[in-house]
């Protein structure tokens, strides 16, 4: 009862008789409680947010985030919804039930007393961006009419002006819009364009009524950041500290080791003893390749007498084929690669997805700079003259495959049901999380809707980076993604291709003029030729092309903020350019002359992005290479740079890495010959008490195979693996336990990251052992251990054909002689001989699976040979065990 006689005495009820007191009003029932609660910082001479809450007015202009008061609605007000949400105001001074009863009431009255604003033309905007510029924008003017801007509308095309100002009767824009004939019908299946809703067409009527009034000039709020912002590490340039002096300098291999060291024995700490060269070498192997050494390549390197064999190995590991195709795999995880679309339940394969995964492989092995592999994927395109080029090479085709690096998020805007506007704002917005976790280390994505709420991050940074890619991703004039392919592609695949279709086609024609013929077929015959005809058009191949990213030519679509993230809800113009605070310490972005019919937007942001002494790119590269050798970065929240992240456990060696990784040319491999010599890298794993999370890095840290290391040492390890490289990927079957697994070919499997990576369907065996997700990307995986895994290596058949492999192998290199099949299973799986008790308990071990396996194939077949197949499915048994052990999936 109180808390109603309160309300009513605020919003100015009377309680004598039936009849009710004047309205509530702004300036005697909401004011007073806005004043003492809200208008200290929505109210100054720069109100937070653009929101100035001292007047009605203010209150319905809103700010950043759109109207604050919406007339007879409460619950769609957003005042209300952050003080009732108890979000604002900040701290301990909140609105209580009462004074947030007090102003619904008010606007649940209509809000008396608070004049209508004019409409201007920032409110007829989002009508024209979302129904209109599909058909009358950039690369389309339907009637000569081009309706982006207010000099264009009031031009008007071959029928005259799109509208008479003050006159919204007499406008042919809403004449045809009454009518139903625009936007035409057939554009809901064609650009997912739909018709202005009935408050919409209401706003484009008071606007054109009311004189079709332009923007309002305004200056936008910029978020002000100081010396205290731009003082964080992150955010100023790396500098080379000279390397500190250390007492154990015998351990000093490289400049790594002395900084490590200084931390070290700060606390009364040293490394831990070099580990072995047996554990050492398969260490660096599986590191580099991905694989384990073969017994004859582990051999051939402890026979080696030379004090630098170790150091020659790295160059040799570093010069091979596989260690492109390993390292390449965490940089596809950072792009978010895939070889399907996701979001929508058909998952639609993207057939020529391959070529970025092909590019960046190439790229690792050629040793290719990190400032040139980072601005080929970022602006190819505006690189090379492609449309121009007579000749297509595989230079060519490399090069543009390249901008693949910002195709491959989830994009399902090729379907009806979600190819809107404020889907395709979803796909830049995972595009922009690509770029700014995996080269800028920020989360950027954050500042969407709001202002970051903890990195000098303003909304409108936000919009001005995706303003760079707006001339390639257009929301406004989209491009769906089976369309945004570049048709090229060379010779000899188009004939290979064609060749392939061929017969199928000739097939598809056969069985269509069968289910088209007169009389019709039988209903079972038809269903016969209907499924016939589908499994046919499956397996043709599609037309050869690059998935690119790619300017679409003409001047792009104006950018905008978007208030609280909604496309619905724009706001300030903005142009390209790159967030403020970096601007502080590295510039802004320098206008490149772009070649015809591109803008050069995106190479300008990959030249300030790879300019020297940029305080973010080295530092990030560096960061995750060495979280990937040693588990955790030297920054351990590797893809948050900001103040909210981690701070690095070895600063000076994360700024020294960094300028040397500049300084050496921007040389990857000489980065990972650095951490691959180092002390650091080859001490044994031995554990610490003093240093129990090995932050201070005084052990090399035992670490479990990822997914694909483990699948390809298993084939490895079976001598099924197929090391042919590059081309499509390798499909995927769902066997019929339901186990997802890669198929074979002639030559065994192929590696893991040639495989199907279609998003529905991954292989079991990778899925279980925790390969990401990509959601829109991975920057650090996740590492469990759960019964599954078990599970899965006990029962996959998989596991069990590559183990019945793996020992008729043995058994055609060594006959008969358990002796030395166990001592080559030891050497495959797990790089070392078996000790005596090892070898002694093996022997046992086959004897008795011999004697059972004996048992069970008599009861099963009856007949010859047994002996000799029991002794095979023995060691079958045997190296299961072995390739199901931990010891061999563990790095030591």
């Amino acid at each position: 009862m109180r808390l109603i006689l309160r309300v009513i005495a605020l919003v100015g009820i009377s309680l004598a008789g039936s009849s009710a007191a004047a309205p509530p009003t702004y300036e005697s029932n909401v004011l007073p409680i806005l004043t003492a609660k809200c208008v200290a910082c929505h109210g100054a001479t720069s109100p937070q947010a653009g929101l100035d809450l001292r007047t009605a007015a203010g209150a319905l202009k809103g700010g950043k985030s759109g109207a604050a008061v919406v007339r007879g609605s409460s619950e769609r007000s957003l005042l209300i919804s952050k003080v009732a949400s108890r979000a604002m105001p900040p701290g301990d001074t909140k609105l209580d039930d009462t004074e947030i009863a007090a102003i619904r009431a008010w606007i649940d009255a209509g809000a008396p007393g608070m004049a209508d604003a004019p409409v201007t033309e920032h409110d007829a905007l989002p009508v024209f961006q979302m129904r209109c510029v599909a058909c009358h924008g950039k690369r389309k003017q339907e009637g000569g009419l081009d309706l982006r801007t207010r000099a264009s509308r009031l031009k008007g095309g071959k029928s005259g002006p799109a509208f008479v100002p003050g006159k919204p009767e007499e406008s042919l824009l809403i004449r045809r819009i009454a009518a139903g004939e625009m936007p035409p019908p057939k554009l809901f299946s064609e650009a997912f364009v739909r018709p202005p809703t009935e408050t919409e067409v209401a706003t484009l009527k008071r606007w054109i009524g009311g004189g079709a009034l332009p923007a309002p000039e305004g200056r936008p709020v910029e978020a002000a950041f100081g010396d205290k912002e731009t003082a964080h590490w992150s955010f100023r340039p790396p500098s080379r500290p000279a390397l500190p002096r250390v007492a154990a300098t015998a351990r000093v291999r490289t400049a790594i080791d002395a900084f490590v060291l200084e931390k070290l024995e700060a606390k009364g700490m040293t490394l831990s003893p070099d580990a072995g060269p047996g554990t050492l070498a398969r260490r660096a192997w599986l590191a580099v390749t991905g694989l384990p050494p073969s017994p004859d390549e582990l051999a051939a390197y402890l026979a080696d007498p030379d004090p630098k064999s170790y150091e020659r190995l790295v160059d040799r590991l570093l010069a091979s084929p596989r260690f492109g195709e390993r390292w390449a795999q965490f940089w596809l995880n950072a792009a978010g690669y895939a070889d399907s679309e996701g979001i929508i339940d058909e998952d639609l394969i993207r057939p020529n997805a391959w070529r970025y995964r092909d590019y960046v492989i190439r790229s690792f092995n050629s040793g290719k700079p990190y400032n040139e592999f980072l601005t080929e994927q970022l602006a190819s395109d505006e690189l090379v003259d492609y449309k121009n080029e007579k000749t297509v090479t595989p230079a060519l085709i490399d090069k543009l495959a390249a901008t693949g690096f910002l195709r491959m998020v989830p994009d399902g805007t090729y379907s009806p049901a979600n190819g809107s506007v404020a889907e395709r704002m979803n796909v830049i917005a995972d595009e922009i999380e690509v770029l700014s976790s995996s080269v800028m280390g920020l989360t950027v994505g954050c500042a969407r809707c709001h202002n970051h709420k903890y990195d000098p991050i303003a909304q409108r940074d936000y919009y001005r980076l995706a303003a760079v890619l707006q001339t390639a991703y257009d929301p406004y004039d989209w491009l769906k993604p089976t369309e945004r392919n570049l048709d090229i592609a060379l010779d000899a695949e188009r004939r290979e291709v064609a060749a392939f279709n061929a017969p199928l086609e000739t097939e598809i024609k056969r069985l269509q003029e069968a289910l088209d013929a007169k009389p019709a077929p039988e209903k079972p015959e038809k269903e016969r030729l209907s499924k016939a005809l589908g499994d046919a058009k499956k397996k043709l191949r599609s037309k050869p092309s690059v998935r690119a990213l790619y300017d679409m030519g003409g001047d792009p679509s104006p950018a905008f903020l978007l208030r609280r993230g909604e496309a619905q809800s724009i706001g300030d113009r903005v142009e390209p350019g790159v967030p403020g605070i970096l601007e502080k310490t590295a510039g802004t972005l320098r206008a490149v002359p772009p070649r015809e019919g591109t803008s050069g937007n995106r190479l300008a942001l990959a030249r300030w992005l790879t300019q020297p002494r940029h305080p973010l790119t080295a530092r990030v590269m560096v960061n995750r290479i060495w979280m990937q050798y040693f588990g955790r970065g030297i920054v351990a929240s590797v893809s948050n740079f900001g103040r909210n992240g981690m701070p690095p456990s070895h600063p000076e060696l994360l700024d020294w890495l960094a300028v040397e990784l500049e300084d050496s040319g921007w040389n990857l491999k000489h980065l990972h010959r650095l951490i691959l010599t180092s002390s650091v890298f080859r001490q044994s794993s031995q554990s610490g008490a003093a240093d129990p999370e090995n932050i201070l890095l005084s052990r090399m840290p035992l670490r479990r195979m990822d997914a694909e290391q483990l699948h390809d040492s298993i084939l490895h390890a079976a001598g099924r693996l197929d090391l042919t490289a590059f081309g499509p990927p390798v499909p995927v079957e769902i066997k019929p336990g339901g186990e997802v697994a890669a198929q074979g070919g002639k030559d065994g499997w192929r590696r893991a990251i040639y495989v199907m990576q279609r998003r529905t369907t991954p292989p079991t065996m990778l899925d279980v052992f925790d390969l990401p997700a990509m959601t829109p990307n991975c920057i650090e995986r996740g590492y469990s251990t759960v019964s599954t895994q078990a599970l899965q290596l006990t029962n996959s058949a998989a596991v069990l054909e590559h183990a019945k492999f793996f020992a008729g192998r043995l058994i055609d290199e060594f006959g008969e002689d358990r002796n030395r099949q166990i001592e080559n299973a030891y050497m495959r799986t797990r790089s070392r001989k078996p000790a005596a008790a090892e070898m002694a308990q093996a022997l046992e071990s086959l004897a008795a699976l011999e004697k059972q396996w004996g048992a069970h194939l008599r009861e099963r077949m009856g007949v010859e040979p047994i002996a000799q197949t029991a002794r095979w499915r023995a060691l079958a048994s045997f190296c299961h065990a072995l390739l199901s052990s931990a010891e061999f999936s563990y790095i030591d």
